[in-house]
């Protein structure tokens, strides 16, 4: 238990009504889940705003309240105001778990594409260093032979504190973690200190939520904006919104990696193998050569990242070098294996027309380099519904582009009509390349027609849902998992 006179020290709030010194035994911002002992926090939620369940908490005999709105008074409820009920959430998460960030060097990854395998790279290379480290991220949650699933990409500030608890308790010394859009303008990250922040690259993704580039772009650099003075800002120095991130950044150490001569951290010689990449990163103090089996340009960029991030943190560059040597890639991201028919299968999480990009031109570099003519390259892949529909027409018209084959299907359409987010999708595929097309409902299906289609030094490419394990009709989750079909196929 501890006492509300403790936590007021802490919080940033506006006006007490009522104020009684009472003590505190849980925090709840779920109107179900309050006892006589619980401080409650009234949010804002996209759908639906807690403030309406105030009287439900209050007949459940909670007398203490955080919101933003003061409701009808009662005289022995003490009120709480705060301008932002999810900042304060945060705040008091951090009280009520004891700053347990304060123990543990944080590392925050944002960006489009790429978050999920740099945060792994950075995390294996650490752990190769070796130090305790945790892993927080779309995949799940990470550490000490651990593993909790993850309903966000960044958990909420209460569930995040509580993670950052339980990993400090038992002696992790770094976090390496996904930071999203959504949780950055969310404030779930509010109060984190992070001591590196590393941006990826930021395309079309989120429009639903964000409505524009510009609104996208400003909820990342709310990371880089929110860095203290000793923290490293690490960047992809290459893209348009690059200088935008860290423009006004309080951090002294920025560094860009890219291929322009320009960055701190100088990518070149890059070369694309089937079973691997290679490159070599320059600075005004060493020539580094990395290699390693993750398949694949992008990953030239997401390894670049975590060598740079690792370097920056003071380990050496060549003891780097030799841990990427040995890393895996995160689940779902470019997994491969070989099918039956003696083509390659890879699942990859590309859910963005970015990402699918990159996804179909690191499978058609590798059938160039396979060095045979006649390779096709199958791509099978949907789109999720009740998301941002504008996406749909342009991962079409990039898969009609780049494949072979495209074999448009069902994601996770969750409560929108099937059929018509296909439609979506076919209707921005150009007229020369219909003939490409194949629609097939099922995904399953799907993915045994691309199969038995394939020839040996084929790729058949299945994107979009990547590491998840399920698949969502109506409301209803049903076990699904992609690498798992192509195997009993």
């Amino acid at each position: 238990m501890k006492k509300l006179s403790d936590l007021l020290k802490k919080l940033s709030y506006s006006e007490i009504i009522n104020l009684v010194d009472r003590k505190i035994s849980s925090i709840s911002y779920d109107s179900r889940l309050v006892s006589s002992g619980t401080l409650f926090v009234a949010m804002q939620g996209a759908k639906v705003d807690a403030h309406s369940f105030i009287p439900d908490v209050i007949k459940q005999n909670c007398k203490t309240i955080v919101c933003e709105k003061i409701p009808e008074l009662y005289d022995d409820v003490t009120f709480i105001k705060v301008d932002n009920s999810r900042q304060a959430l945060a705040e008091i998460s951090h009280w009520w778990f004891d700053d347990p960030t304060r123990y543990m060097k944080m590392i925050g990854v944002t960006g489009t594409n790429g978050k999920t395998t740099t945060t792994f790279l950075i995390a294996q290379i650490l752990e190769k260093m070796g130090l305790k480290v945790g892993i927080i991220g779309t995949t799940g949650i990470y550490f000490l032979n651990r593993f909790y699933n993850a309903t966000h990409t960044t958990p909420e500030s209460f569930e995040l504190c509580r993670i950052f608890k339980e990993m400090a308790t038992n002696g992790v010394q770094c976090v390496v973690m996904e930071v999203s859009s959504h949780s950055l303008e969310q404030k779930r990250v509010f109060g984190i200190d992070f001591d590196v922040a590393v941006f990826t690259n930021l395309t079309h993704d989120h429009l639903d939520y964000h409505k524009n580039m510009e609104n996208y772009a400003s909820a990342k650099k709310i990371l880089f904006d929110n860095l203290k003075p000793e923290s490293i800002a690490v960047v992809q120095g290459d893209t348009e919104w690059a200088n935008f991130m860290v423009s006004n950044c309080k951090c002294n150490n920025i560094v860009f990696v890219g291929r322009n001569n320009t960055n701190k951290y100088f990518i070149y010689n890059e070369k694309i193998m089937r079973d691997g990449i290679s490159f070599q990163m320059s600075t005004d103090i060493f020539d580094l050569n990395i290699e390693t089996s993750l398949l694949g340009k992008f990953n030239i960029d997401n390894s670049s990242l975590a060598v740079a991030a690792c370097i920056e943190l003071g380990y050496n560059p060549d003891d780097i070098s030799t841990a990427m040597k040995d890393v895996s890639p995160a689940e779902g991201r470019m997994s491969s294996i070989k099918l039956r028919t003696g083509a390659i299968g890879i699942v990859d999480y590309a859910h963005t027309p970015d990402a699918l990009e990159k996804a179909l031109l690191t499978c058609r570099e590798i059938l160039q380099n396979s060095g045979h003519q006649n390779s096709k390259l199958i791509c099978v892949f949907g789109c999720g519904g009740d998301r941002d529909r504008s996406k749909r027409p342009k991962m079409g018209n990039i898969a009609s582009q780049l494949a072979d084959i495209v074999v448009v299907t069902d994601d996770n359409p969750r409560t929108e009509e099937p059929a018509s987010i296909r439609k979506d999708i076919i209707d921005g595929i150009p007229i020369d390349n219909k003939s490409k097309v194949v629609e097939i409902a099922e995904r399953s299906e799907a993915i045994r027609y691309a199969v038995n289609n394939s020839n040996n030094e084929d790729i058949v490419l299945v994107a979009g849902k990547g590491h998840e394990k399920y698949q969502i009709i109506g409301q209803t989750r049903f076990h699904f998992d992609d690498l798992e079909q192509l195997k009993k196929i």
